[in-house]
Order: C-alpha cells, then sequence, then structure tokens
C-alpha cells in the first residue's frame, strides 16, 4: 500500500530533479561535468554518480533508488556508453520507470549518431559483439540491452556534433527547469483504489491509428472519484507533453457571469503563458485557441462538464491541438460524450468492500486499523456508503473522536435523513433534469429498484411519461444501471437523495407527499384515512409482525393514486374503496375475492395479483388499457371467464392455478397476446379447442397433466417461436401444427401419452431447438425419417436436439445425424447403443455432447472437430480404448474441450499432480493458459450431486472462481473431469497479468466442496500448461525460494532412481518365482507364510526412499480404505482350485521430479497391471460360469455344514509337557508378544528377545511342544528381524503368524472375505485392462527422465557457481561502500558549511537583482 499524505506516484515529491547517466571515461570532465554545473547553478537538484561506484557485475541498490526517485533522467550517449554493462543497466532501469512511473527521459547523442545506437552500428555494434561473447547463453540480458538501445534512440532529445557545447547545455537546462516548475496537484488526503483504477485509463490513453489525437471520457455518479483520477493522471503524465492545463470546476465556473469566457483565458495562459491576452466573448476565444493549440502537444483536462456548450468553448475540434494531444473530460452525464464523440470513455466504479473499509477507517482513525469495539460499527457504516468515496469520508470525518453510542445514532440518523453534505453533491444531478426524467427518476427511487425493465417500461408509460427515453438519461448520468438480469439498479445513496426530496414536500404530514414507501408512515395514511389528492403512488412492504386494519375510506380520498404496489403486508378487513386513477395494481396476497363494486379501473395497465384470494366470478368489462395480468398461484381461480373485454392483453399468467379446470374460448382469440403461461395447472381439463393468436410468441402449459388435447391452429401464426407442453396428458398433435411457421422451441418432455408426431412435423422449417427426453414411444418418428429415404436433412435448422431416455438403439444414430446436421448441442443421454458411429465427426458444428448414464455405450471411434463439451459420466461399459481417446492429448490439442468420463487418474501427460483437492505452482510475466483435471472419488453409487467451487488465487489473493458444473449427480464410479479454460466464457486471460508481481508468483487452483454426499469427494487434482501460449521456462512446479543444495539432491535422486530401476526389476522377477513356488502348495502351510513375506518385500522394494522415488499417477488410486484386491493369505487350506490373488497396498511417495514436465505429490504407488499380474500369480483356466457356481457351492456349503466339523483337534497335544526351562522360554515369548511391538526394539527387550528364540528354535524334538508351536516359535524367530525394520505393521503381522491357531470358523470368515474380493476383481476387470500399458512405457519414462534430471544437475551447478561469484561481489561492494561513506563522514561539516554559504549566496543575489528591478522599473517610469 502507498504512504497517504500525497506521496503516491501520482503526486509525489522526488527525491531527485535530474538522474544523469553517462560514460565516465567518454564525458565526465567534459560535457557531462559541464552540464552538471550548469544544473546546479539553476538550483535543480542533480544525481551524478561517483566513479568508484563502478565496480562488479551488478548495479547497486543506491544506484536503482536514485533512478527511481528522479523526476528526469538524462541519458549522455558517446562512443563507449554501451561497453559499460552498468550504462546498459542503468538504461534499462531508466526506460522501465518510464513506463511505470511516468519518468521524464531526454536522450543526449555525444558525436555519436541516433541510427548508430538505435541499431547497434559502429562502437555500440562492437560493444554488443563484445557483451554477446561474454555473457553467452544469457539472452535475455542481451536482448533487454538491445531493446533498450533501440527505445531509447527513438525519444525526443538533443543531438551534438559540432558547434558549441554550452549552447546546448543551455537548452538542455532552460527545458529541464521548465518540467520541473510544474507544480503537481494535490490528489487526495488517502488516495485508496486509486492505483488500480489510473492502471485501467491509462491503457486509453494510447493513440490510435489515424488518429491525432487521444480524447477521454471519465464519467461516473457524483462523488465517485472522477477528479481525483483526473489530478492523479495529470500529475502522472503532465510533463510528457509541451503544455499542460486543469481546468477545474468547469460546472461551477461557467454559471458565473463571463465564466466560459474566464476559462478561454485561463486555458490560454497555462499553454502559452501569456497574461495579458483578454478575450470579450466565447466566441472570439475559440478562433485563437485553435490558432495558438493547434501546433502544440498540449494535455488538457476539462474537470466536471455539464453541458455541450462548455466542450464546444474549450476544446470544440481535434484540429484544436498538436498531435500527441490527450483531452481528458470527467462529466456526471455519458450521453455528453458521445455528443462530442468522445470514442474513449471509462466509467468510475464504487469502491469494493475492502477499499471502503480501509478509506473509511483512514478517515475516521487517521490509522489503518480501527480501534478496539468499533469493527462492527464500521462495516454497517460502510455498507451504507455503498463504496461512495465522498460518503465514506465526510461520515468518516463526522465520526472521529465520537464513542460506538454516537456512532449508532448518527447511522440511525443517516439511514432515515441523508447526510446534506453528501446529498448536495448528488442532487446536481437531478437537478439538472427535465421534468420527465425527475418524475420516472423519483418513481425508481421510491418503487422501481431492483425491478425489470419490462416492469418498470410498462407501469411509467401507463402513467403518461416516456420511460424508454427518460431512462436512458437516467443512466447516462449514472442515476441508474441495468444489471446483467435487465433489473434496474441504483446506489442507495441516489435512492436516500430521491426519497429524501420526496420528504421535504412535507416532512411533517406523509398524507401531503408525493410518493409514500415507509411502513411507518403507510399504516398511518392506511389506518388514520389521511391520504390526500397528492399521493401518486404507495408501496406497502410492512415488517411481519405489522397488521393494517383498513377502513371504508383509506383510499377514497386518494384519487390521484396511479401506483400501487402491495409486497408485504397482513389487512384485517378488505379494501371497500379503490382509486379508479389506478395504472398499476400489484397486489400479492389480494384479500378478497373480488374488486369493490366501486373500482371500474379504465387507466389500469398492469394488474398482478398473484398468491390472492381472487376468484374473478365475473369477466372483465371496459379494461382496453390491460395488458399484463398475473393470477399465478391463486388457487381458489377454478373457471377463466369471457376474456373479450381486455382486447389488449399482452401477458397472461396462469402458474400453479392448481383448481384452474377451464380456459375460455375467448383466450384462444386474444390477438395482442405475447405470452400465455399455465406451468403446474394439474386440473386444467378444458382449454380452447383452436386458437388464432397471431401476437402469441410464448406458449407454456406443462406439467398441466389433466390436459389431454392441443388446440387446433386457425392460419399461420408466424410470430409464435415457443412451446413447451411438459409432462401434459396430450394424446396427439394436430396436423395444423405446420401452420407454426415461425417456430423456433418445441419442448415435450416426459409427454408419454403423445404416441406419434404428425407427418406435417416437417413442415417447422424454422425449429432450432427439439426436446423429448422421456419420451421412448416417440422413436417411432426416428424410424419413419429413417424410412422415408429422403434424399436432403429434414431440420437443418435445428441446433439443439435432446433425446434424453428415449430407448435408442445403434441403428437410430446414423438417422439423427443425417437429418439434424447442423446441431450444436446434442442429448443421448441413458439411452441404450452401443457404438457412437463415426459418422458424428462430420457435424462440424457440435460442440455439446451428451452421453452420460449410457450404460451400454462401448465404442466411440472419433469425435467432431468443433466439440467443446463431452459429458460421458456413468458411462461404465466405455473400452479402454475410447476412455483413452477422451481424455488423450491430442483431443485437447486439437479442441478447446471440456470432458467429463469415468475413470481415477490424471492423465499422463498432465505437466502436475497432487493428491487431494487444490495444487500450487509457481509462473511469472504472464498467466498461463490452463487446462485442469479433477478426480472425483466415490465410494458406492449415489443419488446426491456434488457441488464444488473451482477457485484461483495469485500470491495468496483470491481472484477468480467458478462453480462446477451441475452433472456431478448420481455417479455409480469415479469420474475426471478435465476443463479446458479457455472454453469458459466469462475468464479474460489479460486481465489476470494485473494480478502479478513481477517476480514468480505463487499459483493456487483448487476445487473445494460446498455440498454433497459424504462418500463423493475430490481425490486427484491436475494442471497442463498450454505450452503454444507460453513459455515453460516462466512456468515453477517447485517453491524458487527453497534453498537447495542442488547438486547433491540430484545426484541422490539419481542413484535412487537407477537403485529402484534394478530393484523394481530383480523384486518383480523374485515375487513371480515365490510364487510359483509356493502359490499352488495349499498343504504348506509354510508356503503361504512365505507368499506373504515375499508380498512384504515386493511392497518394500517398490517404495523405495520416501524422498527420492519418482512415480507417476498414472494408475487406479488406492488407499488404506480402499483396496482393489486384497492381500489376505488364507492359511490352513487344504485345496482350492483357484489361486489367491494378492495385491500390497502400497504406501503414498512424495515425489519432485526436476528436469521432466510431470509432478507428482502425494501420490499412491501403482497397483500392478495385468502384464505382470499374470506372470506371478497362476490363475486357472476357468469362464465365468464355473467360478459362480463355485461361489454358490460355497454358500450351500455354509449353510449346510456345521461348525463342529471343521474344528481342529488339539486333544493330541494335551499329554505332552514342555520342560519347566521350555515353559518359562514360551511365557517369557508370550509375554514379548503382547506387548506394542514398539517396546520390543530397546536394546534390553531386544536381546532378551533374541535370547529365547534362539533357545527354542534349537529345542530337540521331544521337548514337549508341539509341531505347530514349533512352527510358530521358527516363523516368529525368522520375521522378527525383518520386522523390526518397520514396526508399523506388526498388528498386520501377529494377525498373520498367529493365524494357525485360530479356529475354522476363521476360514468361514476368510472365503467370505474372498468372495467380496471375487466380486471386486469383477466389478474393475475392465479398469484392469487399462493398465497393461504403464509397465510397459515405464522404463522409458524412467530413462526420459534421468536424462533430464543430469540436465538439472548441470544447470544447477552452473547457478551455484554464480551464485558463489555474486557473493563475492557483493562483499566488495560493501567494503567500497564502507570505505566511501568513511570519506563523507570527514567531509561533513565541511558539507555544512558549503551549503550555508551556497543559501546566503543566492539570498544576496535575489537581493541584489530585487533592487536592480526597482532601479529599472523608476527610471523607466521616469523617461515614460
Amino acid at each position: 500500500m502507498m504512504l497517504y499524505g500525497g506521496t503516491s506516484s501520482y503526486g509525489r515529491g522526488w527525491s531527485y530533479d535530474v538522474f544523469l547517466s553517462f560514460r565516465g571515461e567518454d564525458t565526465r570532465r567534459s560535457f557531462t561535468g559541464s552540464l552538471y554545473h550548469s544544473l546546479h547553478k539553476k538550483g535543480i537538484n542533480v544525481f551524478i554518480d561517483d566513479d568508484k561506484l563502478r565496480r562488479g557485475e551488478e548495479i547497486s541498490p543506491a544506484l536503482l533508488r536514485a533512478i527511481e526517485e528522479s523526476r528526469i533522467s538524462i541519458i549522455v550517449f558517446s562512443q563507449n556508453y554501451a561497453s559499460s554493462k552498468w550504462c546498459l543497466d542503468e538504461l534499462v532501469k531508466i526506460l522501465e520507470c518510464m513506463k511505470t512511473r511516468g519518468q521524464l527521459v531526454f536522450p543526449v547523442f555525444f558525436n555519436v549518431d541516433a541510427s548508430m545506437v538505435r541499431y547497434q552500428k559502429d562502437s555500440f555494434g562492437r560493444a554488443m559483439s563484445a557483451h554477446e561473447v561474454r555473457y553467452k547463453g544469457n539472452e535475455e540480458k542481451l536482448q533487454k540491452w538491445k531493446q533498450a538501445l533501440f527505445e531509447a534512440a527513438n525519444l525526443s532529445g538533443w543531438s551534438f556534433k559540432n558547434g558549441y557545447e554550452y549552447e546546448l547545455i543551455e537548452k538542455i537546462a532552460e527545458e529541464v527547469s521548465k518540467k520541473i516548475n510544474q507544480t503537481p496537484l494535490h490528489i487526495a488526503e488517502y488516495p485508496v483504489g486509486l492505483e488500480t483504477r489510473i492502471s485501467e485509463v491509462k491503457t486509453l490513453l494510447q493513440i490510435g491509428p489515424g488518429e491525432d489525437i487521444c480524447v477521454i471520457g471519465i464519467y461516473g455518479l457524483g462523488g465517485i472519484g472522477k477528479t481525483t483520477i483526473a489530478r492523479a493522471l495529470y500529475n502522472l503524465i503532465a510533463d510528457q507533453f509541451e503544455a499542460a492545463s486543469f481546468l477545474a470546476d468547469i460546472r461551477e465556473s461557467s454559471n458565473q457571469r463571463q465564466g466560459l469566457v474566464q476559462l478561454q483565458e485561463s486555458l490560454l495562459f497555462d499553454i502559452v503563458g501569456d497574461k495579458n491576452i483578454k478575450l470579450g466573448n466565447i466566441y472570439k476565444g475559440i478562433p485563437i485557441i485553435r490558432k495558438r493549440l493547434c501546433c502544440k502537444k498540449v494535455l488538457l483536462i476539462l474537470d466536471d462538464v455539464d453541458k455541450l456548450e462548455q466542450l464546444q468553448a474549450l476544446a470544440g475540434g481535434r484540429d484544436w491541438f498538436g498531435f500527441g494531444s490527450v483531452i481528458i473530460i470527467t462529466t456526471r452525464d455519458k450521453h455528453l460524450l458521445a455528443a462530442h464523440q468522445v470514442d474513449k470513455t471509462y466509467e468510475v466504479k464504487k469502491l469494493n468492500h475492502g477499499e471502503a473499509f480501509e478509506l473509511f477507517i483512514w478517515n475516521a482513525f487517521k490509522r489503518k486499523e480501527p480501534e478496539a469495539g468499533y469493527m462492527e460499527i464500521s462495516n454497517r457504516v460502510v455498507l451504507h456508503a455503498e463504496g461512495l468515496p465522498l460518503a465514506l469520508k465526510v461520515m468518516g470525518s463526522n465520526l472521529i473522536g465520537k464513542s460506538v453510542d454516537e456512532w449508532t445514532s448518527a447511522l440511525e440518523k443517516y439511514e432515515k435523513i441523508p447526510n446534506k453534505e453528501v446529498q448536495n453533491v448528488l442532487r446536481v444531478t437531478y437537478d439538472n433534469l427535465e421534468e420527465n426524467e425527475k418524475e420516472i427518476f423519483l418513481d425508481i427511487a421510491c418503487f422501481f429498484k431492483g425491478e425489470t425493465m419490462e416492469y418498470v417500461e410498462k407501469t411509467l408509460k401507463a402513467c403518461g411519461f416516456h420511460p424508454k427515453f427518460g431512462i436512458g438519461v437516467l443512466i447516462d448520468r449514472s442515476l441508474v444501471s441495468i444489471d446483467e438480469y435487465n433489473r434496474l439498479r441504483m446506489h442507495d445513496l441516489i435512492q436516500d437523495m430521491g426519497r429524501e426530496i420526496v420528504r421535504e414536500d412535507s416532512p411533517l404530514e406523509p398524507g401531503k407527499r408525493s410518493r409514500i414507501w415507509y411502513h411507518e408512515d403507510v399504516i398511518e395514511v392506511l389506518t388514520e384515512s389521511t391520504g390526500t389528492y397528492k399521493i401518486q403512488g404507495m408501496m406497502v412492504d410492512l415488517p411481519d409482525q405489522y397488521m393494517v386494519h383498513l377502513k371504508n375510506d383509506s383510499f377514497k380520498k386518494m384519487k390521484n393514486l396511479k401506483i400501487l404496489i402491495v409486497r408485504n403486508g397482513q389487512f384485517f378487513g378488505s379494501p371497500q374503496d379503490l382509486p379508479n386513477n389506478l395504472r398499476l395494481l400489484d397486489w400479492m396476497e389480494y384479500p378478497s375475492s373480488s374488486f369493490p363494486s366501486s373500482f371500474l379501473p379504465k387507466k389500469l395497465a398492469v394488474l398482478n395479483l398473484s398468491r390472492s384470494r381472487f376468484a374473478m366470478q365475473e369477466p372483465f368489462k371496459h379494461l382496453d388499457t390491460l395488458t399484463s395480468l398475473d393470477l399465478s398461484y391463486c388457487e381458489v381461480l377454478t373457471k377463466l371467464p369471457d376474456f373479450s373485454g381486455v382486447p389488449n392483453l399482452t401477458e397472461l399468467n396462469l402458474d400453479y392455478c392448481t383448481n384452474l379446470a377451464e380456459v375460455h374460448d375467448s383466450v384462444g382469440f386474444l390477438e395482442k397476446l405475447v405470452e400465455l403461461r399455465a406451468y403446474g395447472c394439474t386440473k386444467l381439463k378444458v382449454f380452447p379447442s383452436s386458437i388464432k393468436m397471431t401476437s402469441l410468441q410464448s406458449l407454456i402449459l406443462n406439467w398441466c397433466s389433466s390436459l389431454q388435447s392441443f388446440p387446433s391452429i386457425l392460419g399461420k401464426m408466424d410470430n409464435l417461436m415457443s412451446i413447451s407442453i411438459e409432462g401434459t396428458g396430450i394424446e396427439q398433435l394436430p396436423p395444423s401444427i405446420g401452420n407454426l411457421v415461425g417456430l423456433q422451441e418445441f419442448s415435450m418432455t416426459s409427454c408419454l401419452s403423445l404416441k406419434e408426431l404428425p407427418e406435417s412435423f416437417d413442415m417447422l422449417q424454422n425449429l432450432t431447438n427439439l426436446d423429448i427426453e422421456g419420451c421412448p414411444q416417440l422413436r417411432s418418428f426416428l424410424m419413419k425419417l429413417r424410412e422415408s429415404g429422403k434424399s436432403s436433412p429434414t431440420f437443418d435448422n435445428v441446433k439443439s436436439l435432446n433425446l434424453e431416455n428415449c430407448g435408442l438403439r445403434d441403428e437410430d444414430l446414423p438417422t439423427i445425424f443425417y437429418c439434424f446436421p447442423k446441431l450444436s448441442l446434442l442429448v443421448l443421454s441413458g439411452n441404450y447403443f452401443v457404438t457412437l458411429p463415426s459418422c458424428i465427426q462430420e457435424i462440424q458444428s457440435l460442440e455439446l455432447l451428451h452421453l452420460d448414464s449410457c450404460n451400454l455405450l462401448q465404442e466411440i471411434p472419433s469425435i467432431p472437430p468443433n466439440i467443446q463439451y463431452i459429458n460421458a459420466r456413468n458411462c461404465t461399459s466405455l473400452s479402454p480404448r475410447s476412455s483413452n481417446l477422451l481424455l488423450s492429448q491430442e483431443i485437447f490439442e486439437a479442441c478447446e474441450l471440456q470432458v467429463m468420463v469415468p475413470g481415477r487418474r490424471v492423465p499422463e501427460w498432465f505437466d502436475f499432480c497432487a493428491k487431494g483437492e487444490y495444487l500450487t505452482f509457481w509462473a511469472r510475466q504472464k498467466f498461463p493458459v490452463l487446462i485442469f483435471c479433477f478426480v472425483i472419488e466415490v465410494e458406492g453409487a449415489t443419488e446426491d450431486t456434488l457441488n464444488c467451487e473451482v477457485q484461483f488465487s495469485i500470491n495468496g489473493e483470491d481472484i477468480y472462481e467458478m462453480e462446477m458444473p451441475q452433472c456431478f449427480s448420481k455417479m455409480v464410479t469415479d469420474h475426471v473431469w478435465i476443463y479446458d479454460l479457455r472454453t469458459h466464457p466469462t475468464i479474460q486471460w489479460h486481465s489476470l497479468d494485473s494480478y502479478l508481481v513481477d517476480d514468480w508468483n505463487q499459483l493456487e487452483i483448487s476445487c473445494e466442496k460446498i455440498s454433497g454426499s459424504s462418500n463423493m469427494s475430490v481425490s486427484w487434482c491436475g494442471v497442463h500448461i498450454c505450452k503454444e501460449e507460453v513459455n515453460m521456462e516462466n512456468i515453477l512446479f517447485t517453491d524458487p525460494e527453497l534453498d537447495l543444495d542442488s547438486n547433491t539432491y540430484s545426484e541422490e535422486i539419481e542413484a535412487d532412481l537407477n537403485a529402484t530401476s534394478e530393484e523394481s526389476t530383480k523384486s518383480v522377477q523374485d515375487f513371480s518365482k515365490s510364487l510359483n513356488d509356493n502359490c499352488c502348495d495349499f498343504e504348506n502351510t509354510e508356503s503361504c507364510d512365505t507368499i506373504s513375506r515375499h508380498e512384504e518385500e515386493w511392497g518394500e522394494r517398490s517404495k523405495g526412499k520416501e524422498n527420492s522415488e519418482t512415480a507417476s499417477h498414472n494408475d487406479i488410486d488406492q488407499s488404506d480404505k480402499k483396496i482393489l484386491m486384497h492381500m489376505q493369505p488364507l492359511e490352513s487350506v487344504t485345496e482350492d482350485p483357484i489361486a489367491p490373488v494378492c495385491l500390497e497396498v502400497i504406501d503414498t511417495v512424495k515425489v519432485v521430479d526436476y528436469g521432466s514436465n510431470t509432478i507428482v505429490v502425494d501420490h499412491p504407488e501403482k497397483a500392478q497391471p495385468r502384464s505382470q499380474f499374470k506372470s506371478f500369480v497362476e490363475i486357472p483356466n476357468v469362464d465365468d460360469v464355473e467360478m459362480e457356481a463355485f461361489y454358490a457351492s460355497l454358500e450351500a456349503e455354509n449353510s449346510v455344514l456345521p461348525l463342529s466339523n471343521n474344528t481342529i483337534d488339539v486333544s493330541e497335544f494335551a499329554n505332552r509337557v514342555p520342560s519347566e526351562a521350555t515353559q518359562k522360554a514360551l511365557k517369557t515369548l508370550q509375554d514379548f508378544l503382547t506387548r506394542d511391538f514398539s517396546l520390543l526394539l530397546g536394546p534390553d527387550e531386544y536381546n532378551a528377545m533374541k535370547a529365547t528364540l534362539e533357545y527354542l528354535t534349537n529345542l530337540p524334538p521331544g521337548d514337549g511342544i508341539s509341531l505347530e508351536l514349533r512352527s510358530l516359535v521358527i516363523e516368529v524367530s525368522r520375521h522378527f528381524n525383518h520386522w523390526s525394520l518397520d514396526y508399523t505393521n506388526e498388528s498386520q503381522k501377529i494377525e498373520a503368524a498367529t493365524a494357525k491357531l485360530l479356529k475354522v470358523d476363521e476360514l468361514e470368515e476368510g472365503l467370505e472375505a474372498n468372495k467380496v474380493h471375487f466380486r471386486e476383481v469383477v466389478c474393475l476387470e475392465n479398469e484392469l485392462r487399462n493398465e497393461l500399458e504403464y509397465l510397459e512405457e515405464r522404463k522409458k519414462e524412467l530413462e526420459e527422465q534421468i536424462h533430464a534430471i543430469k540436465a538439472s544437475i548441470s544447470a544447477s551447478e552452473s547457478a551455484r557457481n554464480m551464485v558463489t561469484y555474486r557473493k563475492r561481489e557483493i562483499f566488495g561492494e560493501a567494503k567500497i561502500l564502507k570505505n566511501k561513506r568513511d570519506e563523507l563522514k570527514e567531509q561533513v561539516s565541511w558539507l555544512k558549511d558549503e551549503k550555508e554559504l551556497a543559501r546566503k549566496i543566492q539570498t544576496n543575489i535575489r537581493a541584489e537583482w530585487s533592487k536592480l528591478g526597482e532601479k529599472f522599473n523608476r527610471k523607466l517610469k521616469s523617461e515614460l
């Protein structure tokens, strides 16, 4: 954050006036020295560096600061300038400050040509060639130098070859003196949010092709900060022009006598410096301004313009100003800018909450943080101000030093009676409006904020206003705006201003005001009958606890009431009298079934009685002006009577009139009706049998389930564009449907009673959207199209086709693609085809394809060339080839695409992936173009919807968020979602660059779960950088600030990779041999232990070292809770035709791959693909029928055999008594086995355990322990050393070692688990096919990674050497700086004396000069 008090870059006090950049050996003791002396004599503060500072390779921080803090830089290009690396670095920094800080730069070409500098010829060329040799490999630095020389040579400056140096020096000193004498304007005490807005306006300052000058208009409501921005721009760029003028407060100044003339004179004085110009009138001033300014490059700012004549007098034409001039106009009236043909405009937006809060706190507390206890009330004040800087400043200043209670009281007052100082500024715009616009503004402020434009325009037009023009004027004056939903918006303080204008008409008597909206005033007027003819509008919006007791005369005196809106209100009684002058009656929950008998509203235009008890027992009569009628949710309405009395009706809304059974035939002949809605009228049976509504555009009859017939169409209806009959009981469409020649949208979702479509349906040639979802009986329509054999497509204008759940088969698809050749959206979800035909690629217009829940779909051979979205959710039968096609890099390189497909891994071609819901990487220079991937994990099928929000942050600041598409519902398996962000319509990539800093930026992408089933989560995420859009040197997937010993680290990685490769190969071979030797010997229980041991050893070797093994997330995600095939060898099994299937759960590893594009963090190790799996597990050659029969026999066995038949007989060991020593050893072993394994790793316990095991394993055969127990002891002894290395697996090992002592019921549990595993294998059989390619390609990937890592090692060594060298340079600079400081300390006293003497001399000179002037004046007067 910038420092406050006017020290921003827009109004700052520079540390130096001039910075001199030069080659010391060329010009220090000649031209540059003389220039420095001349500037210094004029009192100009010049920075000139000491030659002793030029040491080492890098420019010093002190010198960089001096450049940044100088207002002007003068570059003296001499013969040897480019041979100095310091000079070139200075030049790069100077041009950077010119672009970012508005610094003025003047080149001086001293005995060199500008072309030598521009194109690096002669001495400049030789110098750059030498640099190319010295800095070989650092192309970026060399390019910066060359570009800086080129840009600097194109700047306007001075050239010297022959002549007198002092003449050029005097010119330079004079020009510099003029520039620094321009006084910067005061900006603001606390310019919060200014930098962002200035940077946005600066983008408009470029002069376009074919233009001579740049004219910019800055507009917005009063107090928003237009003038502040203009002053800041003036300070920032004024130095770049020959002359500059800021004409402030033009609106007020021009209202004074001869105001415009005085403004013209001020303009001429600012530009040409002539005080004696006197203009008689504005028409004399116009040609003078044009003549005197037409050849000058000027900056002119016209502040607060409100009339076109002001612009015509001060900046009437573009030919008034010289080439390169910039004219900036600030105004509240956008239309004024258009009238003056200003094509570059900038609307000043209100402050966001963070900026508003900061500005308020600075004004209220004079510091950045609020005092204790003021946080909540401060937020309330900020919300009330709604981002208006003027209000924040005024309220903050008024509340300084006051208590919280005083703040609360003041806020309550502001909410009811706005602050005068703020209102006076805002009211200026209102006062300049015409009467029509004033009335419209007041109606919007009191009643219509947040309403749709259509609703407001209908009402205001009925009231006699001209709303289209009037609202347009209000928009131009920034009093109202229209949001993306076509609703009127108004700043809260503007609304308060409008309501205050109404309140001021009668502060104490609400009944005498023109408009009433405040609930207390409404209650007073209605309950006390104090309304008068002055009331034109009333809005009733009461708090829930209030009730109004209506009297017979509550509305009687309001003869002029035109607008009555009842949003919320409980009434005792019903109205007995309503004004006949009403234009709008919008009464939600109207309390009566009918209107008062005296109510004859002949001018009524809009009638809304939604959710009311209105029964409409009698038809309307003589309502020729009524255009809109809303009776939605009127549950007592059973019959719609004759409507011939409302011939001009354009809208009729009957939605959810659940008891409505009949609609009169006259409705079908309302010729001006545009929209007819009857959504959810479940009892509607009688509808007009025929219709002839020439103006009708939309007919909605959705879910009128009792409606069985569709009306006949009498004659052509060109305007009807949309019909929706979803969920109706309609049995057939009439042949006259072909008369709807303008029909564009037809929706018949879930019309199960509709058996077929008429032959005339293909006459709807303008149809663009067709929805037949959930109508399998209409498949016959496609069959007819196929059998017709037409040579040309039938529906070649249809863009969107929905055939979800229509029972489609493979033979239907070619017909669809032929008859609908120009589709952009196609929904084929929930159908029964197996293969998507290859002819789909011929539909070049297709962009969105929905295939979700096509459970039989296996093959997708190709996709359309311009596809942007494919939803294959729950396509569980999809073949590996088709899945790989949808997830392939080639597809995403050819198309900007979104894809949803079953899967559990991030594709290999992604550059970086991480476990969990977020990932982090680093970028610089520009925001990269991204494709991201999220893996959605589902533990069991779910009917819920997963709602997630994707968020982007840069350097910890959230900059963008978007919701995932609503297709994440009812998932039956894991899915992969890949999203190319270029397909998102609202992301503006270039705007994201503004959030980046100069160095590395930390970028984070996360997919945060908002709601959804607990068994759905984001398990993996990945990102791919579109390399054709970005330089990968500017992307890092590891923290660039980590201080790693890269040489040692890289060596360790290479060693571990080599070891891992060898161990993995050997482990797989050993494990395969072990299983071949042991897995089929089921009578030998020891062999099962061997299997277990080899599995564990193979798993340990596969894990490798946690911090150095390279992995890739290309396989099925596994976790401790979700195992594809459990490793559980069944011991004591005598014989089994199926070998045990054993897969080890591999723990996760952390991997960072330097030199490769693929980096994985916290990814689990892969389950082995089937190719390797077959090599070490023998699987009998049996088919599915045999396997199912086997498990069925197990079920039968479980239900018949009693448990006692399987009990192990251990009585034979009962008579054998071990010796006392053996019993003691067994007891000791037993004690050890009952302890936690970690306790056995101490030195004493470990030795005791070893001694006990050695004794027991060497016992003679007759010592009295059973073979089973002896075998167990041997097993414990054999594995103890191995298990001590990883005691976290002790619980599993103990279970495996003691499994022989369990009873046979554990065998039944094992068989049950085996059956579960068998079912899992059956379910995952298709997915495991995809893993075949992994091991076949893994070796090649590792070799490529090793090569890349070696290259990284080499680069790291070079970087380390450079850092070491730089460290020594910095130390050398420190010694030099220390010596220089010590020298300067000795001169402090002398310098102070010299400074004081210089000041005295200056004072004497000024005094003598003054005397000389007085003497001259006296002499001149005497002679004249």
